[in-house]
């Protein structure tokens, strides 16, 4: 293949960011153009446990983790979303339930300094 091909076939995969100035035609906002810039979501390739080498379930007891896995208003996220494998994401669910259910974790409510390290935010407030 020429390295023009080549160049057309990655771009045609790039996703199209829209910029404030942009000039574009009606048919640009068609489906079919719309399809050639979908954005495609990677999850991460490798499970955050099998790295570590633990086991989800002993680690109920440390909220910082469980809450990375909690949705904000208290769903626990899916597989797609946290990168699990099938048998870590049961035993992520089983630990978050485990957690709310001894009352270490709230259920919906998060912690202020959970949620200032979420938004970078010092202890002191400035």
């Amino acid at each position: 293949m020429s390295l023009n091909v080549l160049r057309e076939d990655i771009k045609r995969q790039m996703p199209r960011r829209w910029r404030s100035g942009d000039v574009y035609a009606p048919h640009d906002l068609g489906s079919v153009e719309a399809s050639k810039w979908k954005t495609i979501q990677r999850r991460p390739e490798k499970d955050v446990f099998d790295m570590l080498g633990t086991h989800p379930i002993k680690h109920y007891k440390n909220l910082k983790m469980m809450s990375e896995f909690v949705t904000d208003t208290g769903r626990i996220k899916g597989s797609r979303e946290t990168g699990l494998r099938p048998r870590n994401q049961r035993r992520v669910a089983k630990a978050v339930r485990r957690a709310i259910g001894i009352g270490l974790m709230p259920s919906v409510y998060i912690h202020p300094e959970i949620q200032a390290t979420k938004l970078n935010i010092s202890r002191h407030g400035y």
